[in-house]
């Protein structure tokens, strides 16, 4: 697969277009004010970088930090520790984390499907014929051209020509059976039980999975993050070229000639895959943008030089959480799922939480720490003011029997990650050592990004002499 990078790809389109550098940073800005677009603020090559000025009134103080560097993990805890606090309450027409924890129905394709109570059910909804017709007319903007053609020359902000790696069947059962695991979950805090195959929770129901012959096994994955955005070059009489996109980061940290090591901004959850025969349901865990923390199908379009499994451009943490080890991984996943969501809901949390209660990254490590005692992911950047509110509700939960016996390791093992779960907004001395262990533990093994080859090769700084003597 033909790709070239963004840099490239806006010099061509200029070329191409005959336009000068500002003409063509105008029309880049002419539907900046979508959100599907926003994260061009933070990709584009620093010599493209947008002006405040001229940018959309709410993305100029985004640009005006970027416009010169380049984020670090202090910056994202600050910016999101800020916009918590400066930002009004969230608007009381949007549901709550909590209500979309425990709603009962998704909106697939601006249908809204009913969770059913039973596989068999499951499959012949996400089977229907309205799925696929409804697929063939309304294409994703990631997949098609789309309304963005005419920005530039040559350059669309989406990957023509990529497909998924699933069919539109199965991604809508993915999507179904995401939402019954959430549903499931919160039955803790819901009068209404809610039933799936007999089972009231979701260990009980991967073990009737298990028990049905199905194949159950859950990863922990990092990749690189492009927050579901997709560009290529189309040119005249040749194949599209995919664009690879990713978010520079500083680390903090030193390499052998004290120069700061560069990375790239991950994205990281907890994969879960059921499989049976040809039958296949992908989904993932994590604290989402999508408005709490809890399961969603795993439908990204397939970039193989980001997010496929078989490329390498996905990096599995561990060993697979299979056969018995699946019902305290749950009993987790339902845990914090239960904090997160309710401190979000009740803080007034915008995006539930999101960014304030750590992003992908933090709650995946929280859930490796809690289940394995260590943690391999880098930047973590949950900060201590939001971990102590964390820990309150955890007390508060637990004062108000609001939790069961059989709930009570897995909170006693998510209070100790939050104690001792690292926190990468400044290192020196012996932490830098760890620092570097989880940067390099969670690249991607194979990348065409340049940054991540030359990471694989770097080296620490040498440790002082009082450093060794510590160790």
């Amino acid at each position: 697969m033909p790709l070239v990078s963004l840099d490239e790809a806006l010099e061509r389109s200029l070329l191409s277009s005959g336009l000068s550098r500002e003409q063509l940073i105008t029309r880049l800005l002419a539907d900046l004010g979508n959100p599907v677009l926003h994260p061009l603020v933070w990709v584009l090559p620093r010599r493209w970088r947008l002006a405040p000025a001229v940018l959309p009134p709410r993305l100029q103080g985004l640009s005006a930090l970027l416009q010169q560097g380049l984020i670090s993990p202090v910056f994202l805890a600050a910016l999101v520790d800020d916009l918590a606090h400066l930002w009004p309450p969230r608007e009381g027409g949007a549901p709550t984390a909590v209500q979309l924890w425990q709603r009962q129905a998704i909106d697939w394709l601006g249908v809204t499907l009913e969770l059913p109570s039973r596989l068999s059910d499951l499959q012949a909804v996400s089977g229907g014929a309205s799925v696929p017709a409804l697929t063939a007319a309304a294409p994703t903007a990631t997949n098609t051209p789309g309304r963005w053609a005419h920005l530039s020359q040559g350059l669309r902000w989406s990957n023509v020509g990529l497909a998924y790696s699933q069919s539109p069947t199965q991604r809508c059962a993915n999507a179904l059976l995401a939402q019954v695991l959430n549903r499931l979950a919160a039955n803790v805090i819901t009068r209404d039980l809610f039933v799936f195959e007999g089972c009231s929770d979701g260990g009980s129901l991967l073990a009737w999975f298990a028990d049905q012959g199905w194949t159950v096994r859950a990863r922990l994955r990092s990749s690189i993050a492009s927050f579901g955005f997709g560009a290529c070059l189309v040119e005249p009489g040749d194949v599209p070229r995919q664009i690879p996109l990713a978010l520079p980061l500083r680390t903090g940290l030193l390499d052998r000639d004290g120069n700061e090591v560069l990375s790239l901004l991950p994205h990281t959850a907890l994969e879960l895959e059921l499989s049976c025969g040809p039958e296949l349901l992908r989904l993932q865990w994590y604290q989402g943008t999508g408005g709490l923390c809890g399961w969603d199908g795993l439908n990204d379009l397939r970039r193989p030089w980001q997010n496929d499994h078989q490329t390498g451009t996905v990096r599995y943490l561990g060993e697979p959480f299979e056969d018995a080890q699946l019902p305290a991984l749950m009993g987790l996943c339902q845990l914090i799922a239960h904090v997160h969501n309710l401190e979000a809901s009740e803080s007034h949390l915008r995006l539930g939480g999101y960014g304030s209660l750590g992003f992908c990254i933090d709650s995946t490590a929280l859930l490796q720490q809690a289940l394995c005692g260590r943690c391999d992911l880098f930047p973590l950047v949950l900060p201590g003011l939001w971990r102590e509110r964390l820990l309150r509700r955890c007390s508060a939960l637990e004062g108000a029997g609001a939790m069961n016996a059989s709930a009570l390791p897995a909170l006693e093992a998510y209070r100790r990650a939050l104690v001792t779960l690292p926190l990468d907004f400044s290192h020196h001395g012996t932490s830098s050592a760890d620092a570097w262990r989880r940067l390099q533990a969670s690249l991607p093994l194979c990348s065409p990004f340049a940054l991540i080859q030359q990471l694989h090769r770097l080296q620490p700084a040498p440790a002082s002499s009082q450093e060794r003597a510590q160790r």
